[in-house]
């Protein structure tokens, strides 16, 4: 779980404090399949009312958007859900940029890959 929170979050301090709540909502979403946004913050005991609340909540909640979690609207309420497929995709995408950056001949490579 640590270096998938990493791999989220990174390794800031401010940001690693949010690690053991992070922990919690993906446990939680993880256990229920998809869950609402009010029982989300109902389960965090944050009051989505308040203007700390609610940036409190959205700190912990939109890292992990484009990475692991994916929000569906049904009709007026938000619904969470986490997907492998969508973390999958980021890890791709990581892996792209380290080749280019990490190996020296990565374009003519990836050239000769597709000429093949």
């Amino acid at each position: 779980m640590e270096e998938l929170l990493y791999l989220i979050y990174g390794n800031h301090p401010k940001s690693k404090k949010l690690h053991d709540e992070a922990a919690k909502i993906i446990n939680y979403i993880r256990e229920k399949n998809a869950v609402s946004r009010e029982e989300l913050s109902t389960f965090l005991n944050i009051d989505l009312n308040s203007q700390k609340g609610k940036k409190h909540f959205y700190n912990l909640v939109s890292p992990m958007f484009s990475k692991i979690l994916v929000s569906e609207h049904r009709g007026k309420a938000v619904y969470y859900h986490l997907s492998y497929d969508m973390f999958r995709v980021y890890l791709d995408s990581i892996r792209r940029k380290a080749k280019y950056y990490l190996l020296k001949n990565a374009e003519v490579e990836k050239d000769e890959q597709e000429s093949l």
